[in-house]
């Protein structure tokens, strides 16, 4: 037995020896593959961007033959069906080159449909042929099918490719069956959840028109509640014209959940927070907890909790004390807050019963932000419509804001007041490139008494206008701290264009108008131009931009952020 051991460990270590080190690997040839996507095909970790520590992307020299199949494959899913990969050994590194030769260009596409799908298809006659771009267009159309009531659909695509002339003709045809209904729907509740409350949050219920979109509504409210672990909505017994449907839905076995995270972006600079939750207290998804926020800005501390209702509303609440520093003053705050909910997608409404008790201290300008304390009782009313396609990295859609909040002075409240808010994002695709566009106005009208100087618009920063920083653009007080306005118009333009799998550039224009009344002086304009990059990480866009002043280039402000900002 021994013997068997020492010659297992004599073997392991002549193969040890004789292994061969990884050497840098490069590509050569492809025009029209970037060569960190083919980094992926082959399974070799390319460092990130700020990862200069780490050198090029290596291989095993032994093992480069059995990647060049995988290679040509992908190209060829591209519609190069040519194309030809070998490896060289050149000194310490290997080259792959790529002959990618001819790429099939699309001749024909014929459709056969009961439903207008054209504009479901990403070809047309001239555009290159890919076989992910021709699998996708498949998905949308079978989804369009299901969202307009079609449960059962034959859809037949082809592609004939003619490698000789290097075309390819296609054909979609479409068979849909009956039009659907809902059926029987099924709830399986967890423990401590009615099956009735589960019920409330489904988007469809016996007798609707059959649609995947109703579907996926259920499943992003079921998920917006905490409590909830898992959701399955079982909709494929589809033999006839009534769809049953089983909701299986199960929540955290230890509802007790603590939470700790940080940040940092060129608003608010370092942040950290951390909750403590019960997801579901009592019962029913309802959450209660406790939350802590700390910014270099500001800071904050509160209760919150949150209940599912009928039919598509929620009640939610919070009480907390803030404190937060503004150019020129602090403010320290008591706030209490009820939100009544109703969720109608794309729509969102928000009723609101808001109490702030508000203390301004260590103020530069007494006498234009004077130190003392002020109560406000307010209502507020809020609607959203959002259509976009991701929160974070949005590529088509829009998203509509309307708020009004007010108060009447009495017991309760120091000043009878009306705020109106209002903005407009939109996002369309443009030739694998992306156009985007908001406008954010906003109005405040004082009707009597004084309101906190923390109601008024602030501008500047990576949320308005670049070029200037976190609420540093505007007319400035004795002491050359911002004072905020009463009106505000903002708009933002931008083009966002793919530069590799993982990075995206942006050129951007802002521009900012502000007032001492209930409507901006549109004869005085700040406005800003810049430049962004974008690394695509799997969190989001991780986003720097540079903003200056066209008419004053020593004004210019740098940025940092997750998330595009609309």
């Amino acid at each position: 037995m021994a013997v068997r051991k020492l010659l297992f460990l004599c073997l392991f270590a002549i193969a040890f020896l004789w292994a061969s080190d990884p050497i840098p690997l490069y590509f050569q040839g492809n025009r029209h593959i970037p060569a960190d996507k083919l980094y992926e095909v082959v399974g070799v970790p390319k460092p990130l961007f700020f990862e200069f520590w780490k050198p090029n992307p290596r291989i095993d020299p032994d093992k480069v033959r059995a990647l060049l199949p995988a290679i040509e494959g992908y190209y060829k899913s591209m519609g190069f069906y040519h194309a030809k990969a070998a490896a060289i050994l050149k000194g310490d590194k290997v080259v792959i080159r790529i002959d990618e030769g001819p790429r099939i260009h699309v001749a024909d596409v014929a459709v056969i449909s009961k439903l207008p799908i054209r504009s479901l298809i990403p070809f047309k006659k001239g555009s290159p042929f890919t076989a992910q771009a021709f699998s996708e267009s498949k998905k949308r159309i079978l989804k369009y099918y299901r969202n307009h009531h079609y449960c059962n659909v034959h859809l037949k695509a082809k592609a004939y490719i003619d490698i000789e002339k290097n075309l390819a003709y296609l054909v979609y045809d479409v068979t849909p069956g009956q039009t659907c209904v809902f059926g029987r729907i099924t709830i399986h509740p967890p423990k401590n959840v009615e099956a009735r409350i589960i019920r409330s949050l489904l988007h469809f219920s016996p007798g609707m028109p059959y649609s995947k979109e109703a579907i996926r509504q259920s499943y992003l409210e079921l998920y917006a509640n905490e409590g909830v672990e898992r959701v399955i909505i079982d909709d494929n017994d589809r033999n006839g014209s009534r769809v049953p449907v089983d909701v299986t839905v199960t929540t955290y076995d230890r509802p007790l959940h603590l939470t700790l995270g940080g940040g940092f972006d060129s608003d608010e600079g370092l942040s950290l927070q951390a909750a403590l939750k019960h997801r579901n207290f009592f019962g029913n998804l309802h959450t209660f907890g406790i939350e802590a926020r700390y910014t270099q800005v500001r800071r904050y501390l509160r209760f919150a909790g949150d209940m599912p209702l009928a039919h598509h509303n929620r009640v939610a609440g919070r009480l907390g004390i803030r404190q937060e520093r503004f150019d020129g003053y602090d403010e320290n705050a008591l706030t209490a807050r009820l939100d009544l909910k109703h969720n109608r997608m794309p729509h969102y409404f928000t009723e609101s019963l808001i109490f702030d008790r508000s203390e301004v201290r260590h103020s530069s300008d007494p006498i234009q932000t004077p130190n003392d304390t002020l109560s406000i009782m307010s209502l507020r009313a809020d609607w959203i419509a959002d259509t976009r396609d991701s929160i974070l990295d949005p590529t088509r859609g829009y998203r509509l804001e309307l708020a009004v909040q007010g108060a009447i002075k009495g017991i309760v409240s120091d000043a009878s007041y009306l705020k109106s808010e209002g903005s407009f994002a939109w996002d369309h695709p443009l030739h694998g490139d992306v156009v985007a566009a908001r406008i954010h106005a906003g109005s405040i009208e004082i009707a009597s008494g004084r309101i906190p100087p923390s109601y008024r618009f602030y501008a500047g920063g990576m949320n308005s206008n670049r070029a200037w920083n976190y609420r540093d653009l505007g007319p400035k007080n004795r002491a050359g701290d911002p004072m905020g306005a009463l009106s505000l118009v903002e708009s933002t333009l931008e083009w966002r264009h793919l530069l590799s799998p993982s990075f995206r550039g942006v050129v951007f224009t802002d521009l900012t108008w502000l007032g001492e009344e209930g409507w901006p002086d549109f004869g005085v304009t700040y406005p800003a131009v810049g430049v962004g990059i974008r690394y695509l990480s799997p969190m989001g866009p991780i986003a720097f931009d540079i903003g200056v002043d066209p008419k004053d280039y020593r004004q210019y402000a740098i940025h940092f952020h997750i998330g595009e900002l609309f």
